[in-house]
């Protein structure tokens, strides 16, 4: 039996490299093999990808080391750590700025992986290659989009909210009742619109990593009323009455500027999607080493389903034309954020018909 079996096993195993052999002579990613024992490792194997790719023919690759694809773009920080891996025999993942045969530049998503022999020897390294091109021509505009952004559109809006609050005080003079209803309408348009700029700007830091904290000592009680205080006549537009309970004499170290956004966040979401002549409270008390924030309305209440949605970037859940209501979609996903970064968490409490209260806790002291 064991001699009729050891054919069989055999024939399934040249079955399986044959297997392997046509899935990467037909994947869509540029893959080559290189042998580190031959002197500058050489690529004695790329699969027919790698030369669509590159424009390259497989008598111009085979027997040849991979950085002929910088050309003289070679002073890449990234190749000296392709370098360190196949040095140190590790596997790594790096994007270079690679250039086809006819000149051409092509962004290289490269991932490299060391190959093994039975004894642990590394024999050979395999290289995917894929093209990311497109992915960094959206990059770039999408990074253009967010200067002109910060540029174009920050700067001026600034300038006409500032105008216009100016003229809706009467520090450009008097003006009749019928004007000053409309640049009062300008006034909280504009503040609208920068608040739409700020987000997407924000949006853009959280993206990248770069939502940065400045903390210091700060009064809960301050930063309540700073907020009800920039938020009064939206609540008093809305017939909303806010109050404020704050439980604690304790300050914690945070960003107040971040934590007061969080506030107006919250508070003019419960503010919006509250019925007139409703009640708001904002409650503060410390719990242990965390301090509690609560904003609590009596609105309409979330559905269980849809609670899990609401932190989601550009997420609202009422968009319908029927019940119109301003926002970005980003200021809950920027609060969660925002709170994480402080080391805290962010949730709501809430059921259909009974209102909601959206809290966040955070540590006394952030975390390092």
């Amino acid at each position: 039996m064991e001699t009729m079996n050891e054919p069989n096993k055999s024939w399934h195993s040249q079955e399986r490299l044959k297997i392997l052999e046509r899935a990467v002579q037909s994947a869509r990613n540029g893959i080559v093999i290189t042998d580190p024992k031959l002197p500058d490792n050489p690529i004695v194997y790329a699969n027919p990808a790698f030369s669509e790719l590159t424009g390259y023919s497989q008598a111009e690759i085979v027997g040849h080391n991979c950085r002929f694809l910088q050309g003289a773009d070679c002073n890449q920080s990234e190749i000296a750590e392709v370098r360190s891996a196949i040095a140190e025999g590790r596997s790594l993942m790096t994007i270079l700025r690679n250039y086809r045969k006819d000149g051409t530049l092509f962004w290289n998503e490269l991932s490299i992986a060391p190959v093994h022999d039975d004894e642990g020897t590394v024999i050979n390294f395999i290289g995917v290659q894929n093209d990311i091109t497109a992915r960094k021509e959206s990059d770039r505009r999408v990074s253009e989009f967010y200067s002109m952004v910060s540029h174009e559109l920050r700067t001026p809006l600034s300038s006409v909210r500032a105008s216009l609050g100016l003229i809706d005080e009467g520090s450009a003079g008097d003006i009749p009742s019928g004007a000053k209803r409309l640049v009062t309408i300008a006034l909280q348009n504009a503040e609208r619109l920068l608040k739409l700029v700020d987000d997407i700007l924000d949006f853009k830091k959280m993206e990248t990593g770069n939502l940065d904290l400045n903390t210091a000592i700060v009064e809960p009680d301050i930063i309540v009323t700073s907020v009800l205080s920039s938020l009064s006549q939206l609540a008093a537009n809305a017939d909303i009455q806010v109050i404020k309970q704050i439980n604690t004499r304790k300050s914690l170290c945070a960003d107040s500027d971040r934590i007061l956004q969080v506030l107006i966040n919250l508070i003019a979401n419960a503010i919006k999607f509250s019925p007139r002549g409703s009640r708001i409270t904002v409650a503060v008390k410390d719990v242990g080493k965390s301090m509690h924030f609560a904003v609590t309305d009596e609105g309409p209440g979330i559905a269980e389903k849809d609670k899990e949605k609401l932190f989601l970037k550009f997420h609202q859940l009422d968009s319908s034309d029927t019940r119109p209501k301003p926002g970005s979609g980003l200021g809950l996903a920027i609060s969660k954020t925002i709170v994480e970064l402080h080391g805290g968490t962010i949730g709501v409490d809430s059921a259909v018909g009974n209102g909601s209260t959206f809290w966040f806790i955070l540590p006394l002291v952030p975390k390092s």
